[in-house]
């Protein structure tokens, strides 16, 4: 009769469509890439613009530095010729009075080379001052009637500019004190000194016009939201409608990135103060201390900023764009065939074997859909064959049992029974045949393969007390129980008894006499493990070396009875591993000339019932 197989099935999850998640993974991936993209991409662009900007900046910046140096250069051209010009150096040490001849040459000399500088239209005032008389150069808007050689000494800044050893700038622009109007000049101081010696015998005094650098800047083309800064020995000044102007607004350099910048002389800086962050290229004038500044137009960069984020925009859409109408083509590609193959393996799981022809495609999902076929007609094969092979085995089983006691066995019995019969009285007869009657009932009253260990034992008592007779009182065995309850546990039927016969046959009968033990007791494989059974049988016979006991677990090659071979130890150990598991079985511990002892590990069953198979079978 045969098995309607039951198949018990978790509840079914709600199952998103392939296509949503299709759609999603490839949205996603696409957007992240996306955002990448345009992520690096406004890094770099952002960087590029900046430093585009800062290298046009700087450039412009540099041509304004040169031409403002230009006029710079002119001036300190005639502050040197003053210092060493001899003439002059004349006048110093013969101090002549106004009008006289040396006065009237030297202020020729002074003149001429003044009239051919290019940058006099900047020198307000140019003065050589002796301690009593001086010459002056000035323009008739900025003429005084001021003794210069008295006014000079008692400026403020007289003594700090005029001992400096290089040009001194601290004061920045000051009022012109010999001017009624207060035009703002920036003023030198510089020792003039006698013609043979290094004595300081007069003074030159110059004031420069700030239109040298408002001229150059004037002339200089920025956005309107660019200012340019001008700083003169430590003091700042802002360019506003075409003047400079004093800035006290405080500031913090942010960030250095005058790595970012192509001529080595050239600062940029990240500036911030009360307006915001702004970058600020810098750079040296001629002048010691001296600075012009320009900061980089901030719209400028918004407006390059929005471009940049038009295309990444228009790119990033695009590239969306073209992405999902790819994905809905290869989704509808694939969302047919898929529908079919989730349809054909619900009816699998419901139990329909059958081969379905329409879902083996011309293409990768047709091989799919191929292997599902030939997985559902191979596992109706195997359930056919699941079944005829536990039909098999019952009748294995069955047919083992039987033949537990081999016509050899039975021969070797009556003949003992024979022999008893004349040599002795009918107490040995009776209890053999009796023994030989149980065993025999035993074999033949049933098939099932798991037994408590006490009808174990009573198969044995049987069994041994035929062996005990045979061998003439010479062998011995005692059983030990540590636990009464451990009666009831439940191991396969003729266990014990091909042990038992092992260690009659191959321990005690070449040594003649022998005691075996049985004891039963509990012990723990693992220290995670359960606790289990352990039956150990012990005999003091001949003992056995390492290998021996290694090879019987493999094979019942030796063995010298036609039972042995028939039902070993090797078939035990097989046994009771396919039935409780890998971690269960016999081992073997002998040691030559005194003992072995095979030890039987099986699970801790009491109070339970015999496994269930892993299908339910109605």
């Amino acid at each position: 009769m045969g098995r309607v197989y039951s198949f018990q099935k978790n509840s079914r999850r709600p199952m998103g469509s392939i296509q949503k998640r299709i759609l999603l993974i490839t949205t996603s991936c696409l957007l992240g890439m996306c955002i990448i993209i345009s992520s690096v991409s406004y890094y770099l662009f952002r960087n590029y613009l900046q430093n585009s900007l800062i290298h046009s900046t700087e450039t412009s910046l540099q041509l304004l530095t040169d031409s403002i140096n230009g006029s710079i250069d002119d001036i300190s051209q005639i502050v040197r010729f003053c210092q060493t010009n001899a003439n002059i150096a004349t006048y110093i040490q013969e101090n002549p009075n106004p009008g006289s001849v040396l006065s009237v040459s030297t202020y020729d000399r002074i003149f001429e080379e003044y009239s051919n500088n290019p940058s006099n239209n900047y020198i307000n005032r140019l003065a050589v001052i002796t301690d009593e008389h001086f010459l002056q150069i000035v323009s008739a808007a900025y003429s005084s009637t001021a003794d210069l050689s008295a006014e000079v000494p008692r400026l403020p800044y007289f003594d700090r500019l005029l001992d400096a050893s290089d040009y001194d700038f601290t004061t920045g622009f000051v009022k012109d004190s010999f001017y009624r109007n207060g035009k703002y000049i920036l003023p030198i101081l510089r020792p003039i000194t006698y013609q043979y010696n290094s004595v300081r015998g007069g003074i030159l005094f110059l004031q420069i016009s700030s239109d040298l650098f408002t001229d150059a800047l004037k002339r200089y083309k920025i956005a309107e939201d660019s200012y340019m800064f001008l700083s003169v020995g430590g003091h700042n000044y802002i360019y506003e409608n075409g003047s400079l102007l004093k800035w006290t607004e405080s500031y913090q350099i942010t960030q250095d990135l005058s790595s970012s910048a192509l001529i080595d002389s050239i600062y940029v800086n990240e500036v911030s103060d009360s307006e915001g962050t702004r970058l600020v290229v810098t750079s040296p004038l001629s002048m010691p201390d001296c600075y012009i500044s320009q900061s980089i137009s901030q719209s400028e960069l918004r407006n390059h900023r929005f471009l940049l984020w038009l295309i990444l925009g228009g790119t990033l859409i695009s590239i969306v764009g073209i992405g999902i109408f790819l994905m809905l083509i290869l989704n509808r590609m694939i969302n047919v065939p898929v529908s079919k193959i989730r349809a054909k393996m619900l009816r699998v799981a419901e139990g329909d074997f059958d081969r379905d022809s329409s879902i083996e495609w011309n293409h990768e999902l047709g091989d799919i859909g191929k292997g599902i076929n030939d997985l559902s007609e191979n596992v109706y094969l195997l359930m056919n064959k699941r079944l005829e092979d536990e039909k098999q085995k019952k009748d294995l089983e069955y047919k083992m049992l039987q033949s537990q006691i081999n016509p050899h066995f039975i021969y070797n019995t009556l003949n003992s029974i024979k022999w008893m019969a004349s040599i002795q009285g009918a107490t040995g007869i009776s209890e053999m045949t009796t023994a030989l009657a149980k065993l025999l009932k035993s074999i033949s009253k049933g098939t099932s393969l798991l037994v408590s260990i006490e009808e174990e034992l009573s198969l044995l008592q049987d069994y041994f007390t035929i062996q005990s007779y045979r061998y003439g009182g010479t062998i011995t065995m005692d059983i030990q129980l540590e636990d009464d309850a451990f009666s009831s546990c439940r191991i396969i039927k003729f266990t014990l008894q091909p042990l038992v016969e092992n260690a009659i046959f191959h321990g005690i009968e070449p040594k003649g006499t022998g005691h075996i033990r049985i004891h039963i007791y509990s012990e723990k494989l693992t220290e995670d493990s359960p606790e289990s059974i352990r039956i150990d049988v012990t005999d003091d016979g001949v003992g056995m070396p390492p290998e021996k006991a290694a090879q019987i677990l493999l094979s019942n090659d030796d063995s010298s009875t036609d039972f042995f071979r028939e039902i070993g130890v090797s078939n035990v150990h097989k046994r009771l591993q396919y039935e409780f598991g890998e971690a269960y079985g016999i081992t073997i511990e002998s040691v030559e000339g005194q003992y072995t002892t095979m030890s039987i590990h099986i699970p801790n069953t009491i109070n339970q019932t015999q496994p269930v198979p892993p299908y339910t079978a109605l």
